[in-house]
């Protein structure tokens, strides 16, 4: 008998330690995902998938696109369906938008460089599959706009250039392209390909989704996994660019800039791109998010979805049903654990913690930006407001700069020579970001913290201290050991005040 409980014992322990093995073999790859940093990138390249058609955000989110493809390559506009479009894709509405804008790309030239020809753009115009969902796809279902992805995805052969896939509507033309791409390369080949896609979906807008997160594991995939019903849209971090109201989800808010009346004034009413510019029926540009951590603003967000800007924050968690870490929302609020959440401060001068709050909190920069390119599509350069051109500690460009510091350490931070082109006045803003550290920060012990579970004062230990901003300058010390970012915002007093960002990361040894 004692033997017998003696091998049910060892059977007990060995389970325990396949069980304790596999959880420090899943963290390991979830802190290498968190940790994965891609290369900056002058001009990403993007291609996107939009259900355009189904309602009017697409075609409003197509309007801000285009009006920042000088920054992008952009390798496909491609059509598709969604759970609220079955049946139909529509790339003549693309084309729509793509006319609006051929009319003003002269005049965008006289503000910026690299604004591509309407033919280029109509060339990467194609309709995806038709039908819905995976029950759609497979052999001989092919569209020109699955080809068109999949010659993207085998362009995807350095990884200092991945492929941003922007997924507005649903996934099955992308399902469709990487059924295709599988057949005419071996597994090894294809997974090294994959490895250089990113993807960021505006929720499962159909069951392809989860079935290519399921196959493809090497993709980066962005996504609050959802039903395909809309049921679960108000927790999604998206709904952050102008949910408020409609999910309910984002106290604390500024509504202004999101509202009919600023877009009537300040969007729709300016030349041929705001006709194209609809009235909203339930959120505006609910697919936005998705490029907007793409445009070149200084923050670099893209290079790690956990460094959180304009399109949100977002952590490398394993959400229930699915069957491998993503980055994705959520996670714990005990500290030293990564959640998807940031805490901000509202309109009303209180403290507001959600994912949708790592989207409006740049509510106001977003929106004066895409006003401020509203007025380039059609006032000449001397008419419009530019934006800062940011220098910290003599660095010039958008780059990220990084500074080592020991633990008691004090450095100071520098904006000297920063400019603005238009030659307006410029206001300076220094803030700490802990939450874009708090993935790759060192393990806090629960000795450390101050406060118990449940208390509005269990928060993890800061790296660093900041201390009063001056002008152009900034002071910080180090307070333990850890990765912290400091975010310089530049701000000029043009119509609209344009805000321009440098990021700082600082690591404490």
């Amino acid at each position: 008998m004692k033997q017998r409980l003696h091998t049910i014992a060892q059977g007990v322990l060995l389970a325990m330690a396949g069980v304790l093995a596999g959880t420090v073999h899943a963290d390991t790859a979830i802190t290498q995902m968190a940790n994965q940093v891609l290369p900056a990138q002058e001009k990403p390249r993007v291609f996107v998938l939009t259900d355009i058609g189904n309602e009017p955000d697409d075609q409003m989110s197509l309007t801000r696109f285009l009006l920042y493809a000088n920054e992008m390559n952009v390798e496909g506009l491609v059509a598709t369906t969604s759970t609220w479009q079955r049946e139909k894709v529509h790339t003549d509405m693309i084309a729509l938008v793509l006319g609006h804008y051929g009319d003003v790309q002269p005049n965008l030239l006289k503000h910026a460089a690299g604004f591509p020809t309407l033919a280029a753009l109509n060339a990467v115009v194609a309709p995806g599959l038709a039908s819905y969902g995976m029950a759609a796809t497979g052999d001989g279902k092919n569209t020109a706009g699955s080809d068109l992805l999949v010659k993207a995805i085998e362009k995807s052969t350095d990884a200092a250039h991945p492929l941003f896939i922007n997924l507005w509507g649903g996934a099955n033309t992308l399902a469709q392209a990487l059924q295709d791409l599988s057949k005419k390369h071996p597994a090894d080949a294809v997974q090294a390909l994959t490895k250089n896609l990113v993807v960021y979906a505006i929720s499962d807008q159909d069951d392809a989704g989860f079935w290519v997160r399921e196959h493809y594991p090497h993709i980066t995939y962005i996504v609050d996994p959802s039903s395909q019903n809309g049921e679960d849209y108000a927790r999604a971090t998206w709904t952050g660019i102008s949910g408020d109201k409609y999910y309910r989800n984002a106290p604390g808010a500024d509504f202004t800039t999101v509202s009919q009346l600023w877009l009537d004034e300040n969007i729709r009413g300016l030349g041929p791109m705001g006709k194209g510019y609809l009235q909203y029926l339930f959120i505006m540009e609910g697919d936005t998010p998705a490029f907007l951590g793409l445009i070149r603003n200084g923050l670099n967000s893209e290079r790690n979805p956990g460094w959180g800007g304009w399109g949100g924050r977002y952590i490398v968690r394993q959400p229930q049903h699915e069957t491998r870490p993503i980055w994705s929302s959520g996670g714990d609020f005990y500290p030293g654990n990564p959640n998807a959440a940031d805490t901000v401060t509202g309109v009303d001068g209180k403290q507001y913690t959600s994912n949708q709050a790592s989207i409006w909190r740049w509510r106001e920069a977003f929106q004066h930006d895409f006003a401020a390119r509203m007025q380039w599509s059609i006032k000449p350069y001397a008419e419009a407001n530019h934006n800062p051109q940011v220098v910290v500690n003599g660095q010039a460009g958008q780059g990220v700069i990084y500074l080592d510091a020991n633990v008691g350490e004090a450095l100071s931070l520098s904006a000297a020579g920063s400019k603005d082109p238009d030659g307006n006045t410029l206001s300076y803003n220094w803030f700490l970001y802990p939450e874009a550290g708090a993935a790759s920060s060192s393990a806090v012990e629960v000795k450390d913290v101050q406060g118990r579970r449940g208390e509005d004062n269990l928060t993890a230990p800061a790296v660093l201290a900041m201390g009063e901003n001056g002008k152009q300058t900034a002071d910080v010390k180090a307070l333990r050991t850890g990765t912290e970012h400091v975010i310089l915002a530049v701000t000029d007093n043009g119509k609209p005040a344009l805000t321009s960002y440098r990021r700082v990361i600082v690591t404490v040894k």
